[in-house]
């Protein structure tokens, strides 16, 4: 009897995995089985989020306008600012996951107190004017 080689040693030593022959079987029926059609994919362009699908707002502007009325513009920017508000909330409220809506939300209701801030302000100086002129 010949001496084996280091190979066929360590073949001997496995546990004949590679040797066995191929396993025969079935598959286990599926119970719930998909029918229809593939769609093609959809392209999302170049440089395009997730923000892709809704379409654009003004709610930034708005809020901007919204504040800075707070400091320096009173009635004359809140006007504008609850107006692109409005305009932003009619696009935001057709799809409450529209990632701007509170932006706009924000946006109209910063305006709304500032209008009434305003109002306040230019009614007490009317009053005041008038008390001292009639004085």
């Amino acid at each position: 009897m010949e001496p084996k080689s280091e190979s066929e040693a360590k073949l001997e030593q496995s546990d004949g995995f590679w040797q066995q022959p191929e396993m025969q079987g079935v598959m286990p029926q599926a119970q719930h089985t998909i029918a229809g059609e593939v769609q093609q994919a959809q392209l999302i362009p170049l440089g395009a989020t997730h923000f892709a699908m809704f379409p654009q707002t003004n709610a930034i502007l708005a809020l901007v306008l919204a504040i800075a009325s707070f400091a320096c513009g009173g009635l004359l920017l809140s006007i504008p600012a609850l107006l692109v508000a409005i305009s932003a909330k009619k696009i935001t409220d057709q799809n409450p996951a529209h990632p701007d809506r509170g932006i706009a939300t924000a946006a109209y209701i910063t305006a709304i107190v500032n209008i009434c801030i305003s109002a306040l302000i230019i009614l007490a100086y009317v009053v005041a004017i008038v008390a001292y002129t009639s004085a």
